[in-house]
């Protein structure tokens, strides 16, 4: 996978999969918090970690499938 194309490919994909990842874990959330397993403050909370999980993921498959920083 040396080609510019077939990276930039590879790495959209797994954009794609860590973003669908992203959101059914964010809808798992509200699933809890709709059933009352977790509160306003406990949900947030697990979103910012998801989140920063998230971002963490996407540094790394850029850094992974680009090169670089």
């Amino acid at each position: 996978m040396n080609n510019p194309t077939d990276r930039h490919d590879a790495y959209h994909q797994a954009m794609r999969d860590a973003d669908e990842a992203l959101d059914d874990a964010l809808a798992a959330i509200r699933a809890e918090q709709d059933e009352h397993r977790l509160s306003p403050a406990e949900a947030a909370a697990e979103r910012c970690e998801l989140l920063e999980r998230h971002l963490g993921e996407c540094r790394r498959l850029r850094r992974e499938h680009l090169g670089g920083s």
